[in-house]
This record gives structure tokens, sequence and C-alpha cells, in this order.
């Protein structure tokens, strides 16, 4: 977004340009309202963290089964969600013999997930770009349907934060859009039921979205920054969605690439 100032006499009108379309002016520029830095310190989810739930657990279910078996399987004993929204992933691994510790920056996600997880897990509101944890911390981390999001510097800062806080021997496992299939059921969902939910999330959620599936999607993020080894799990959705595992992100080479990697056996498939 570019805020620019126009003189028409003696009269100084701001405009603002976006994507290098002008699209309000305001006579009284000290009485600027829409700006890059209010959406993002404002609080997105303060009216629907509380729906949440009930708009979107029963479509990620399987998704969320999936991360707990490659959990379990993993041995993982330490856990962080960044990212973690309401908590529903954590609750799901609650019973299970790991510390667990939630991230968000959403006062409205982490109050609900408070309300709703046993004590025993740790919430931490706060920055996923700046986390304040020591290095080398976790077994395993995990981000599912946050990258997508955010705009390129910031999902790029998280997963960098992600590849520091994971241990040698551990894994990062992430969940989000993937590039759809030639197939007319993959095309029905990620060229227009994806799009359509992701636009209801609201104008700068969607933008987010159009430039995270323009630069390839998951894929094609991983194939850029991935320090370590990409391993394809379990793809959903008619493979619209998919979760990937990186491992050895500390000594493997950083041209490691998707199309070289071994699919493992699908734990579980959402058709």
């Amino acid at each position: 977004m570019i805020i620019c100032y126009i003189h028409f006499g003696s009269r100084k009108t701001k405009h603002i340009v976006y994507k290098g379309c002008r699209i309000k002016a305001i006579k009284n520029y000290n009485h600027l309202v829409w700006n890059r830095k209010t959406m993002q310190d404002e609080d997105e989810y303060k009216y629907t963290a509380s729906i949440y739930d009930f708009l979107l657990s029963r479509g990620l279910r399987s998704i969320r089964r999936n991360i707990r078996t490659i959990l379990k399987h993993s041995g993982a004993k330490n856990v962080i969600d960044i990212c973690c929204g309401t908590g529903e992933q954590l609750r799901m691994l609650s019973e299970e013999n790991m510390l667990l510790t939630g991230v968000d920056n959403s006062p409205a996600m982490i109050s609900n997930a408070r309300k709703k997880s046993p004590s025993s897990i740790h919430y931490l509101e706060t920055d996923a770009t700046q986390l304040p944890i020591a290095d080398n911390k976790y077994d395993a981390i995990v981000i599912s349907f946050a990258l997508h999001e955010k705009a390129a510097p910031h999902h790029k800062a998280i997963f960098r934060e992600a590849c520091r806080l994971v241990k040698h021997n551990g894994h990062i496992i992430i969940a989000d859009y993937s590039t759809p299939t030639q197939s007319c059921s993959s095309f029905l969902i990620g060229k227009i039921l994806i799009p359509i939910i992701e636009r209801a999330a609201g104008l700068n959620h969607y933008h987010n979205y159009r430039d995270w599936m323009n630069q390839g999607a998951l894929e094609g993020f991983l194939q850029k920054n991935s320090p370590g080894k990409i391993t394809l799990v379990a793809p959903h959705s008619r493979e619209c969605i998919k979760i990937f595992v990186i491992s050895n992100s500390k000594d493997d080479p950083l041209s490691a690439s998707i199309r070289g990697t071994n699919r493992h056996q699908q734990v579980e498939r959402d058709t």
C-alpha cells in the first residue's frame, strides 16, 4: 500500500494506492482510518473466535487426526502449535504424554483456547514472528492453516522461527493449501469452494491467500524456504490441502525438493 498526497491548489488530499489502484481519497488526511498497520494491529478474529470451531472444526477433523498420528509416531514429547487459534489441535493431543504449548497473537483466539483447554496446555499470546523462546527446544512444531493468511514477509518469518525452535532431530509439520490437480473435483474445491471461504474471511485475508496460491502454494513455499528434507504425508480435499513434514532442518541442504522426496504411506485420507 502506498499513501500519497495530492495538492489541489491550497488543499491537500490523501489518497490510498493499493496494488496499483487508487481506491480512496480523504479530504481531512489527519483522520485516515484504513492503513496496513491498523489492519495488522487489530485482532481480526475478535468477532469470530467464539464461533470458529463451530464453523470449521468438522471440516478440519481428519487433518488434525493425521497430525496427531504423525506426532505419536515421531515420538515427540515437547510440542508447540504456532498460530494455534482456539487450540483444538492441542486439545486433541492432551491425552497423549506430551508437553503442549500454543502460540497466537489474537487475544480472542487465546482467550477461547484457555477456556476450552485443560490447564496442562500452556498458551502464549505473542507475535509468532518473534517468539520469546529459546532455540532448539521442541521435538515437533505444528503450523496448520496459518501461513496462507499472512503476507509473505510474515509467513516466512514464522517459518524461520519454527526452524530455530525445532531440535536437531525434530520435525516441523505443516498443513495448508496446495495447488489443485486437474481433476474436476479438485478444481471445484480448489478454485471455487476454498476461494469463497477465504473471501468470507475478509479482504486482507483473501489478498494474502491469493498471493500464497500465485506463488505456488505450500509446495512452492517449501521448495523455496525449507532447509530440510520434505516429505508429503497425506493429501486431503482432493489434494487441495496437504500435510508435509520437514525433518533434519538444521543440516539438510537448502536445495531439498518436494519432487525428490518419498511419499509416506497415507495415515488417513480425506476424500
